[in-house]
């Protein structure tokens, strides 16, 4: 049998759902020996040395015009994973993960307000469930106290949910900008963009990049191997493979790639890393869980 594109565009959603709900893991164990920036700067310079044949067969591409417009995506992009690996050391896996079923909620608000596109009575119905599930997941962990395993901290949330604004707003951007660039050309730019921002932290904190070279040669083999698999699989084939889906489906559909990764998340979390399941964490997932289905399942 042979696929159609856009079942392969949902097939490899299905794959960046299931390995994307494995990052906040490989970074917490990569946060044992490194700073968040320090992540970072392994992170996208691995992963950009790995994609830099194709600088050379875009490099005619990378004109000022073009740039114009690719600088943002590289910004919004950076956002995300900066926000990110900030905010995961302060919460959990599976909470980190489970905010990312907010991203069609965003798209849907995002697409109001700046396309007056049309919002139907479930998807506000669909939208209200989701706030309140979150809503939940916030302020019960503004309290702190013992459910800090389960539901994380207020700090850690706060910015999960700026990274997720910063996902939404690249989905939504970079799906409009699909069809004049190649997946490959943004593949490229958003690395070296993380790269170049991560150096300028090093820059502000002082930090050596030699001496963060030298460390992890000879940091770990858990750390460095989840450095590797951060680079490869998180980084190159993750988004390699969201961008490409992205060509061919809306950015609404490509936000699917998020439902699979608290899922994921959870599989790996609860018994390597100790993370624990409670009421609050619970009650929250169903609403979100429910406010995603809902928004997905309508007729378009």
């Amino acid at each position: 049998m042979i696929l159609s594109t856009r079942m392969k565009a949902i097939l490899a959603l299905i794959v960046t759902g299931t390995i994307g709900g494995i990052a906040p893991l490989f970074m917490k164990i990569a946060l044992r020996e490194f700073s968040s920036y320090q992540v970072l700067f392994i992170r996208f310079g691995l992963a950009f040395l790995f994609v830099s044949p194709l600088l050379v067969k875009n490099i005619k591409k990378l004109t000022i015009k073009n740039l114009a417009y690719i600088i943002p995506a590289g910004l919004l992009f950076s956002g995300n994973v900066f926000f990110f690996v900030v905010g995961v050391q302060y919460t959990t896996s599976i909470v980190s993960q489970l905010f990312y079923l907010l991203t069609p909620v965003i798209v849907t608000v995002v697409g109001f307000l700046l396309y007056r596109e049309k919002i139907s009575v479930q998807r506000m119905v669909s939208m209200l469930v989701c706030f309140g599930g979150s809503s939940l997941l916030i302020s019960r962990s503004m309290q702190g106290g013992s459910l800090i395993h389960s539901i994380g901290t207020f700090q850690g949330n706060i910015l999960i949910i700026c990274a997720v604004f910063s996902w939404a707003l690249y989905a939504i951007y970079t799906k409009r900008l699909s069809k004049k660039f190649e997946p490959s050309l943004f593949l490229v730019t958003n690395f070296m963009t993380a790269l170049l921002i991560s150096c300028v932290s090093f820059f502000i904190t002082k930090t050596s990049i030699t001496s963060t070279v030298m460390q992890f040669i000879h940091s770990s083999f858990p750390v460095m191997g989840s450095l590797l698999a951060l680079a490869i699989i998180n980084s190159v084939i993750f988004f390699f493979l969201y961008q490409w889906s992205l060509k061919h489906v809306s950015a609404f559909i490509a936000s699917l790639t998020t439902y699979l990764s608290p899922l994921s998340a959870a599989l790996f979390a609860i018994p390597f890393f100790g993370e624990q399941l409670s009421v609050i964490l619970i009650i929250s997932a169903v609403s979100i869980f429910a406010g995603s289905y809902l928004i997905l399942s309508e007729k378009r």
